[in-house]
Protein backbone atom coordinates (compact mmCIF):
# COMPACT_ATOMS: atom_id res chain seq x y z
CA UNK A 1 0.00 0.00 0.00
CA UNK A 2 1.33 3.38 -0.98
CA UNK A 3 2.31 5.82 1.73
CA UNK A 4 -0.37 8.19 0.45
CA UNK A 5 -3.12 6.02 2.00
CA UNK A 6 -3.78 5.17 5.61
CA UNK A 7 -5.79 2.27 6.92
CA UNK A 8 -9.18 3.44 8.17
CA UNK A 9 -12.22 2.29 10.08
CA UNK A 10 -15.83 3.37 10.16
CA UNK A 11 -16.85 5.32 13.26
CA UNK A 12 -20.54 5.10 12.46
CA UNK A 13 -23.48 6.31 10.41
CA UNK A 14 -25.53 9.27 11.55
CA UNK A 15 -28.55 11.18 10.32
CA UNK A 16 -27.71 14.78 9.47
CA UNK A 17 -29.02 17.38 11.86
CA UNK A 18 -29.44 19.94 9.07
CA UNK A 19 -33.02 21.00 8.47
CA UNK A 20 -33.74 19.51 5.04
CA UNK A 21 -36.88 18.15 3.42
CA UNK A 22 -35.21 14.86 2.51
CA UNK A 23 -33.13 13.42 5.33
CA UNK A 24 -29.58 12.46 4.50
CA UNK A 25 -26.92 10.58 6.36
CA UNK A 26 -23.23 10.86 7.06
CA UNK A 27 -20.72 8.05 7.43
CA UNK A 28 -17.65 8.97 9.47
CA UNK A 29 -14.34 7.53 8.30
CA UNK A 30 -11.29 7.73 10.55
CA UNK A 31 -7.76 7.19 9.28
CA UNK A 32 -5.53 5.29 11.69
CA UNK A 33 -2.86 8.00 11.53
CA UNK A 34 -5.35 10.82 12.09
CA UNK A 35 -5.55 12.23 15.60
CA UNK A 36 -9.11 13.29 16.44
CA UNK A 37 -10.07 13.85 12.83
CA UNK A 38 -12.83 12.07 10.93
CA UNK A 39 -13.90 12.38 7.32
CA UNK A 40 -17.67 12.95 7.00
CA UNK A 41 -19.14 11.59 3.76
CA UNK A 42 -22.78 12.23 2.85
CA UNK A 43 -24.65 9.09 1.82
CA UNK A 44 -28.19 8.04 0.99
CA UNK A 45 -30.65 6.34 3.28
CA UNK A 46 -30.40 2.87 1.74
CA UNK A 47 -26.61 2.91 1.98
CA UNK A 48 -26.81 4.21 5.57
CA UNK A 49 -29.00 1.26 6.56
CA UNK A 50 -26.74 -1.17 4.72
CA UNK A 51 -23.58 0.12 6.40
CA UNK A 52 -25.23 0.25 9.81
CA UNK A 53 -26.54 -3.31 9.42
CA UNK A 54 -23.02 -4.51 8.61
CA UNK A 55 -21.55 -2.62 11.58
CA UNK A 56 -24.11 -4.25 13.87
CA UNK A 57 -23.66 -7.71 12.33
CA UNK A 58 -27.28 -7.91 11.20
CA UNK A 59 -28.01 -10.35 8.38
CA UNK A 60 -31.39 -9.98 6.62
CA UNK A 61 -33.50 -13.05 5.85
CA UNK A 62 -33.07 -12.39 2.13
CA UNK A 63 -29.98 -10.75 0.64
CA UNK A 64 -30.16 -7.02 0.07
CA UNK A 65 -28.13 -5.45 -2.77
CA UNK A 66 -24.74 -5.37 -1.03
CA UNK A 67 -25.28 -8.88 0.35
CA UNK A 68 -26.13 -10.03 -3.17
CA UNK A 69 -22.92 -8.53 -4.56
CA UNK A 70 -20.90 -10.31 -1.88
CA UNK A 71 -22.72 -13.58 -2.63
CA UNK A 72 -21.92 -13.25 -6.33
CA UNK A 73 -18.25 -12.54 -5.62
CA UNK A 74 -18.07 -15.53 -3.27
CA UNK A 75 -19.71 -17.81 -5.84
CA UNK A 76 -17.16 -16.68 -8.45
CA UNK A 77 -14.32 -17.15 -5.93
CA UNK A 78 -13.34 -13.48 -6.15
CA UNK A 79 -12.00 -11.77 -3.04
CA UNK A 80 -12.46 -8.14 -2.06
CA UNK A 81 -8.82 -7.38 -1.36
CA UNK A 82 -9.42 -3.82 -0.12
CA UNK A 83 -11.34 -0.66 -0.78
CA UNK A 84 -9.86 2.80 -1.08
CA UNK A 85 -11.50 6.17 -0.66
CA UNK A 86 -9.52 8.13 -3.17
CA UNK A 87 -10.49 11.71 -3.91
CA UNK A 88 -13.03 14.50 -3.82
CA UNK A 89 -13.86 15.64 -7.35
CA UNK A 90 -16.56 18.28 -7.97
CA UNK A 91 -17.80 17.73 -4.38
CA UNK A 92 -18.21 13.99 -4.99
CA UNK A 93 -16.06 11.43 -3.19
CA UNK A 94 -14.62 8.61 -5.27
CA UNK A 95 -13.63 5.13 -4.20
CA UNK A 96 -12.20 1.95 -5.64
CA UNK A 97 -13.02 -1.67 -4.85
CA UNK A 98 -9.96 -3.85 -5.49
CA UNK A 99 -10.98 -7.40 -6.38
CA UNK A 100 -8.57 -10.32 -6.49
CA UNK A 101 -9.03 -13.61 -8.26
CA UNK A 102 -6.72 -16.47 -9.07
CA UNK A 103 -7.09 -17.81 -12.60
CA UNK A 104 -4.86 -20.68 -13.80
CA UNK A 105 -2.47 -19.97 -10.92
CA UNK A 106 -2.16 -16.29 -11.85
CA UNK A 107 -3.39 -13.50 -9.56
CA UNK A 108 -5.59 -11.00 -11.36
CA UNK A 109 -6.68 -7.74 -9.76
CA UNK A 110 -9.65 -5.69 -10.89
CA UNK A 111 -10.04 -2.04 -9.85
CA UNK A 112 -13.72 -1.09 -9.79
CA UNK A 113 -14.79 2.56 -9.60
CA UNK A 114 -17.50 2.88 -6.94
CA UNK A 115 -19.17 5.20 -4.49
CA UNK A 116 -17.59 5.22 -1.03
CA UNK A 117 -20.90 4.19 0.54
CA UNK A 118 -21.22 1.05 -1.61
CA UNK A 119 -17.53 0.28 -1.17
CA UNK A 120 -17.78 0.57 2.61
CA UNK A 121 -20.92 -1.59 2.76
CA UNK A 122 -19.17 -4.32 0.76
CA UNK A 123 -15.88 -4.04 2.68
CA UNK A 124 -17.65 -4.41 6.02
CA UNK A 125 -19.47 -7.54 4.83
CA UNK A 126 -16.27 -9.14 3.53
CA UNK A 127 -14.03 -7.86 6.32
CA UNK A 128 -11.82 -6.26 3.67
CA UNK A 129 -9.53 -3.46 4.82
CA UNK A 130 -10.57 0.12 4.18
CA UNK A 131 -8.00 2.76 3.23
CA UNK A 132 -8.42 6.51 2.87
CA UNK A 133 -6.19 8.85 0.90
CA UNK A 134 -4.09 11.14 3.06
CA UNK A 135 -4.98 13.92 0.60
CA UNK A 136 -8.55 13.81 1.98
CA UNK A 137 -7.39 14.66 5.49
CA UNK A 138 -7.81 18.35 4.67
CA UNK A 139 -11.60 17.72 4.53
CA UNK A 140 -11.66 15.97 7.89
CA UNK A 141 -13.22 17.58 10.94
CA UNK A 142 -12.37 17.30 14.60
CA UNK A 143 -14.40 14.45 16.07
CA UNK A 144 -14.73 16.33 19.37
CA UNK A 145 -16.55 19.18 17.58
CA UNK A 146 -19.29 16.89 16.25
CA UNK A 147 -22.62 16.57 18.01
CA UNK A 148 -23.60 12.97 17.46
CA UNK A 149 -26.73 11.20 18.69
CA UNK A 150 -26.24 8.72 21.51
Amino acid sequence: MSEEYTKAHIVGVYESKENTIIPYYIVLVKGETWDNEVLPISIGGFEAVSINDALEGYTPQRPMTHDLIVNILNELDIEVEKITIDALINNIYTATIVLKEVRNGKVIRHHIDARPSDSIAIALRTRAPIYVSESLRKYAVNEDDLILPE
